[in-house]
């Protein structure tokens, strides 16, 4: 078999996707450095994400650099993932908006295990299939060698179109997270946190889409896979960076402030899971909701709360509490059996003593006043 032993190309872009490699393998070991139960599953669910594109840009070095023809039995190894980046992406923006875990979920990932399962045929071909494989991707000029026997590695021709079921893929979850977006918007009050990923993942997920539809009109078979690898990287990069500059390291007074806590994470967990129960009896509602009182209805400390809230809300009480009772408020003027209340009967209602306080807070969430909001959401609403 003609093998290139000695064939090597380095330039500027297999720079560029090997260090990406690296550094998609190593945010993914970051993610998982901590116990599972000791996180939310969005981390997870993100350490998977980068993970797969680690090893699609991996697959793309290798082949680009020249070093696959010393490691054939990982040509195209990673195709099966192109079906695992879609349902990642929309796992994650509902993880990130709160959403538990279901075994519903599991669903998303069946085309993924289908089409690994059907490629298999061609992880078990002989060597010599998947040089011809790789030659004619990324040099279709080079002659391809003689293959005798085996079985057909692509009876479905699935393969054949693997670039185009891609693309109806990608497009079905794009289209989900647009609707998860429109659903966050219109059912609760906005969480920073939330729409500031879900922006950068969205805009990231549409930008690759296009890329690849461009890349795959412009090139023949996999020729200017390099380029769509390198926008993989650098969506690592821009990840790496946004992780850091959003966590704690750069806030010393929130560190400082809680450096010598004795609250475990465990803790933080049951903590937050008692904040449940308790959002669902509405302590919110009631005027005189204080951080000192709901810490005592909690069976903590006003310390510790205050602690759990800014490390894994992202925010401090007095926000928590404006969330959760615009988020109700919200719920009352949509209502069309409740049109007949008053604004600061609504203000009442969700434990503001002051209609001016209420709908400062109000517009300052939603970016509408409590009567802009009840028009939109009901039309015909005065």
């Amino acid at each position: 078999m003609p093998l290139q032993e000695h064939f090597f190309r380095f330039d500027w872009f297999a720079a560029v996707l090997l260090v990406g490699v690296v550094q998609g393998f190593f945010l993914s070991l970051l993610f998982l450095a901590k116990r599972p139960h000791r996180q939310p599953y969005h981390h997870l669910l993100l350490a998977a994400l980068v993970f797969s594109f680690a090893c699609m840009v991996l697959e793309v070095f290798l082949c680009y650099s020249g070093l696959m023809f010393r490691v054939l039995p990982l040509v195209d190894f990673s195709e099966p993932l192109n079906f695992a980046a879609g349902p990642l992406t929309y796992l994650l923006f509902r993880s990130l908006n709160g959403n538990n875990w279901t075994r519903r979920q599991w669903l998303h990932f069946i085309p993924f295990v289908v089409y690994f399962l059907y490629h298999t045929l061609f992880y078990i071909q002989p060597e010599a299939v998947k040089y011809n494989a790789y030659i004619g991707a990324y040099f279709p000029e080079m002659q391809q060698v003689p293959v005798t026997g085996g079985v057909n590695p692509d009876p479905l021709h699935w393969t054949e179109y693997v670039n185009e079921l891609t693309i109806l893929h990608i497009l079905l979850y794009i289209g989900l997270c647009f609707w998860l977006l429109k659903k966050q918007s219109t059912s609760q009050a906005q969480n920073a946190y939330f729409y500031s990923w879900a922006r950068f993942l969205l805009y990231f997920f549409i930008a690759t889409l296009v890329l690849v539809i461009f890349v795959k009109l412009r090139y023949e078979h996999d020729l200017g896979d390099h380029f769509l690898a390198t926008f993989l990287v650098l969506q690592l990069f821009f990840a790496s960076f946004k992780i850091i500059t959003d966590s704690a390291f750069f806030q010393p007074v929130v560190q400082v402030k809680y450096e010598k806590s004795a609250l475990s994470e465990e803790a933080k967990q049951d903590l937050l899971q008692k904040l449940k129960t308790a959002e669902k009896e509405k302590f919110y509602t009631r005027p005189s909701a204080t951080l000192p009182s709901l810490a005592k209805q909690l069976h903590t400390s006003p310390h510790y709360l205050s602690q759990s809230l800014n490390e894994r809300l992202g925010k401090s009480f007095f926000e928590y509490l404006a969330e959760l009772r615009i988020k109700e408020a919200k719920a009352i003027l949509a209502d069309p059996a409740q049109q007949h209340l008053k604004v600061e009967e609504v203000a009442e209602q969700v434990g503001y003593m002051s209609k001016s306080a209420f709908s400062a807070a109000f517009k300052k969430y939603t970016g509408q006043t409590p009567g802009q909001y009840r028009k939109t959401a009901v039309p015909g609403a005065v």
